[in-house]
């Protein structure tokens, strides 16, 4: 195999962009040359290109165990490349409590299970991730690999004062409904209706297209002290984290949470639900509630000024890391 300025070529398979996907696409780019593959329609997996890049390339590194996955993992049995699946939180999830997961029964967790088994190293997200791939799965421990999802962690954090704010990020759709606990925003936004509460986030169905059914429900059920916003530029986001004192992710299931460490890093102070890898994230930073009732204690106690603990993030949540981590992978 002909490398590239002593690199290894990379093959990276995606289903959709999105900020995560694109921070590994520049990681794996720096570590070798790269050609993407963004499967947008079961039309675009059965094309002659396919072909040559498995041919062209050493390493093939997927986000997500999805349907996307299985026609390179099929054809690596016949070009016998290093196989790497990024496991996200549906993929390896299994609520039934919330219809969540492809591993919750029937058919598509059998695929699942058996994409997973074909690789040579699952990339888990958080420790919680992890296992529950080792719970949901038929992979074996030694094959799975802890590589955190990752920012650009700041070096000193936003100072000056903060508007008394509450802040959630995240898609609106059907499913995230429950998932990413907007009902639970909702409720507690009703003890607090002097106190703003803002939702930033694409309104879309479950399959990922433009649709406002799921945010008119919530905005039906939502006290007026509740704006949502929808999709903004990146910079109108940042300057929200800069100005909220708190931000609230009330899940009931995250594999990760990349809003939650964006928001510690411009200095939010973090209340979340006692749910998979929150805690995990948020560490001994902010509040982690198990009800309701704690959850509207913290933020009375934030908004009382009586909550002045300086915000440390994990130092593995930075890109550095886990483009060292990828390195560390893809050299053998």
């Amino acid at each position: 195999m002909i490398q590239f300025n002593g690199k290894k070529n990379i093959l990276y398979i995606i289903s959709g962009e999105t900020g995560f996907k694109q921070n590994d696409e520049a990681i794996l780019s720096d570590l070798g040359r790269v050609q993407k593959i963004n499967i947008v329609s079961p039309a675009e997996i059965l094309i002659f290109k396919n072909l040559r890049l498995m041919k062209w390339c050493d390493s093939i590194v997927i986000w997500f165990a999805s349907f996307h996955a299985i026609p390179f993992i099929l054809l690596n049995k016949l070009f016998n490349k290093n196989l790497f699946i990024i496991a996200g939180g549906y993929d390896v999830a299994n609520c039934p409590s919330i219809n969540y997961g492809a591993m919750r029964f029937g058919y598509r967790r059998s695929i699942g299970q058996w994409m997973l088994s074909q690789c040579d190293n699952v990339i888990s997200v958080s420790n919680s991730n992890k296992n529950e791939i080792l719970q949901n799965s038929l992979v074996a421990p030694n094959r799975i690999k802890l590589i955190y999802n990752a920012i650009e962690l700041k070096n000193q954090q936003e100072k000056g004062e903060k508007t008394p704010q509450v802040l959630t990020v995240g898609e609106i759709n059907e499913e995230t409904i429950l998932r990413k606990g907007l009902d639970r925003f909702i409720h507690v936004a009703k003890s607090f209706p002097d106190v703003q509460f803002i939702h930033i986030g694409k309104w879309t169905d479950k399959h990922g297209n433009s649709s406002k059914k799921a945010v008119n429900y919530l905005k039906n059920i939502a006290p007026k002290n509740v704006q949502f916003l929808g999709f903004v530029k990146k910079d109108v986001l940042e300057n929200y984290f800069m100005d909220s004192k708190i931000y609230l992710q009330l899940s009931r299931h995250e594999a990760f949470g990349v809003s939650v460490v964006e928001a510690m890093n411009y200095g939010c102070i973090p209340i979340v639900a006692n749910a998979f890898a929150l805690p995990e994230v948020v560490g001994d930073n902010g509040f982690i509630v198990k009800t309701k009732s704690e959850c509207v204690s913290a933020i009375k106690t934030v908004f009382s000024n009586n909550y002045s603990q300086e915000i440390k993030i994990n130092p593995l949540f930075d890109l550095s890391e886990r483009k060292g981590a990828f390195e560390r992978l893809l050299a053998h």
